[in-house]
Parts: structure tokens; sequence; C-alpha cells
């Protein structure tokens, strides 16, 4: 009796073994038609796409006309899958992206005592001292100590470590030579002399930036500068920053992408020396009333409109405009960052962009050797929004409304109209 109950388990458990092992879901690599791979399970099809599961447990669809031959191929033979014979996206389909590598990376962070300094000329005739960390090249209009560069040097060498952790392949280069070159300014004339406007604390021109002592923490201590981290300006290297590392990459995109990206690192992502990328939304909230109370609103027709707005509708004098072309960006960046998609649609935006503007920097420093990415009768504004396309996936303006007002409200949000 006892040796038959025990055969019985024992069948029992290997049928429920081999039930479980049947259900176990089996990886595969996933390839797009941009060649972006991702580990995943099959779990069905729902009409032109694919419903798959990543390692996490996560399940996501993808179009099938978006994925690789091969995989297209493995979906026809194995699932009896109907491709679309002509490749396109329908008003209500999100833009084809492969989820897994296009996302925000973890927590960022640069010690300053890490950072190796290393002094050049010391013109003290034409107040010019030099010194340089990894790809930066300072110009203090005041000497200062070598303990002290390592924390003036530390916001810049953390966002261009942001910037290699991104998930776009960009790989930011200067105008000219082999450094970024930041001027660090004493006075208020020093600041004036190299661009900078009143009400301002730091800019930005085509192969140089340059900031405040002020902004960066250092006071005058006797006849020296000490650093003070209490003293510096929020963010402010960060924002000037990004724009320097940006460099190609901003005439292919919308102001909306360039100044909101800007916007949310300088102000939401960044704190206290240190990137974060998850449990943002309390921080985005507080910049939100901040931006408020300097007379900006959360209009949502004015939020769409700037969606497609070009360059030379975004500039302006006027504060409170400016303060406005910001928030709209930075709302926009933190939509489709985090409220859609995971925040793989903004990625693969980005990484379009990255991969345009490195061509024609190919093609400028090979003379033309290297090929022509695009049709030069197009501007940059045309290019900038055949990508925008990408990011639409179809979608009208009511239907991107409808979206981003829903994606708001599932945090606090609501916007005037």
């Amino acid at each position: 009796m006892k040796i038959r109950v025990v055969l019985l388990l024992l069948s029992a458990s290997a049928l429920l073994g081999s039930h479980l092992q049947a259900q176990a879901p089996e990886l595969r690599v996933w390839t797009n038609q941009q060649g972006r791979t991702v580990k995943a399970a099959f779990v069905e099809m729902q009409g032109a796409n694919v419903v798959i599961q990543l390692e996490n447990g996560t399940r996501t669809q993808v179009p099938v006309n978006t994925l690789a031959k091969s995989d297209q191929g493995y979906l026809q033979a194995m699932h009896g899958a109907k491709i679309p014979s002509t490749p396109g996206l329908t008003p209500a389909t999100k833009t084809p992206v492969m989820p897994g590598s296009l996302a925000w990376p973890g927590t960022i962070a640069v010690s300053p005592k890490a950072i190796v300094v290393t002094p050049g000329q010391q013109d003290d005739v034409g107040r010019n001292y030099h010194y340089q960390t990894g790809t930066f090249g300072f110009i203090a209009k005041a000497p200062l100590a070598g303990t002290v560069m390592k924390e003036v040097a530390a916001d810049f060498e953390l966002t261009r470590a942001l910037f290699s952790s991104l998930p776009w392949n960009w790989h930011p280069k200067p105008e000219q030579g082999t450094l970024f070159k930041i001027y660090l300014t004493e006075t208020e004339e020093d600041f004036v002399s190299l661009g900078g406007t009143d009400g301002s604390a730091a800019g930005s021109q085509d192969d140089y930036a340059f900031i405040k002592f002020s902004a960066i923490g250092l006071k005058k201590v006797g006849a020296k500068y000490a650093f003070d981290a209490r003293q510096k300006t929020e963010g402010q290297v960060v924002g000037m920053t990004t724009r320097l590392l940006i460099g190609d990459m901003r005439n292919l995109l919308q102001p909306w992408a360039a100044l909101g990206l800007e916007k949310f690192l300088r102000t939401v992502a960044y704190h206290n020396g240190g990137f974060q990328f998850s449990g943002l939304e309390s921080r985005l909230k507080a910049e939100i009333k901040n931006d408020l109370d300097l007379g900006a609103k959360l209009d949502l027709k004015s939020l769409v409109e700037t969606f497609r707005s070009p360059w030379s509708a975004q500039r302006s004098n006027v504060k409170q405009i400016r303060v406005q072309n910001y928030l709209n960006g930075m709302l926009l960046v933190y939509y489709f960052g985090y409220l859609e998609n995971q925040g793989a649609a903004l990625h693969e935006y980005f990484r379009l962009v990255a991969e345009e503007a490195t061509a024609w920097r190919v093609y400028r420093e090979t003379d033309g050797k290297s090929g022509r990415p695009q049709d030069r009768s197009k501007t940059s504004e045309d290019i900038a929004l055949g990508f925008l396309d990408r990011l639409l996936a179809g979608r009208d303006d009511v239907r991107l409304s409808a979206d981003i007002a829903s994606g708001f409200r599932t945090i606090g949000i609501k916007f005037e109209g």
C-alpha cells in the first residue's frame, strides 16, 4: 500500500513538474529594425502586435512590422503571425520601440576626491589660470587651489558621466580641439565680456561656456577662494553643461526636447551632487509650483502647440515666455520619459537624433567623403519634424492632448485646458 502511495505521489510530482516546465516562458533575443535587442519570451499574438514578456516579468506589446526580418519569420513559422504588407502605424499605436535597453540609468554620482586636476598656464597679468579635468579645460579669472578645483569640476564631470550612461549612443565632442572650454568668471565685467547678460549666472556660446564664481560655490576668504556647497546655485552647472554636451544634436531636436531635457536634469533629476531617475514626482511638482509662482501656466493647448514649435518661435528676451517654454519642455520630457511606454519612446527619439547628428559630424570631418546622411534640400527643421513623427506614432493633436492629460492625471497633475 505504501509503495503504491509513493508511486502515485511521484507520478503526480512528475506531472506537476512537467506542467510547470511547459508553462515556463522560453526566452529568446528579439531585434528591432534599428538593431536594438532585448531578451524576452513570446506570450501571444494580438492582431498586428506580439506580446512579449521581459526577464523581469513585465509584458509589453511590439508591432510585428517593426521587428527584424528574422523575428518576423519566426513569428510567421511558429505562431502563424500575419505580417502587414505595408509597414506603418495606426493613430492608436504608440511609438514602436524595443523596451529594456531604452531606459533611464540608475543613480549617477561622482566623487570630487577622485577627480584629477592638471594645472596649466598660470597667467597673472592676463588673469587666466588654466586647469584640466577629464574632457574639460577650465580658464579661471583667479588662481584656485587643486582641492577647490576638484569641487568645482564635480558637477561638470557628473553631467559628462550621465551622457555616457544614457542609451543614446551620443559621444559629445568640442567644436574645436579636444577639451570643452569653460570660463569661470570672478567679476561682473568678466562675465559680460564673454556674453553674459543681466540677471543670469551662466551662459554658453558655440564652443565654450561661462559661469560666475558665485554660482559654483566660490567665495573669497582673505586673498584666496574657498568652496562652499551652500553658496552654489543648485543645478546651474548641470544645465549649462547639458547645453554644451548636446552640441550637434541641438539643431535636430525640437526646442521642447532640448530645453525640457536641460530643465528636467537641472531641477528634477539632479540633487545634492548626483542624478536620480526614480521617485521624482515630488520634485517635479515642486518645480511646477515654482514656475507657476513666476507666472507660468499649466496650459494643455500651449503644451501641444509647443510640441511642433520651431526654434524661431521659441526665442524670446521676455523672462515669463522663457519660463513657460522651459516648463512646457520639462512637462513633455517627463510625459514621454515616465508616463508613456516606460520612457522607451523618448530615448529612441534622442537616439535617432544622436545617430543623425553623428552622421553629419562625420560628413563634415571627412569633407563629404563619408556620404551625405540626408537630402541636403531638407532643412534642419524638416529633419527634426521627421524624428518627431516617430514619437507621435500617427497621433493627431486631439489624441496627443488626451494622452498627455490622462498620463499626468495619474500623478495628480491637471491642466487648465
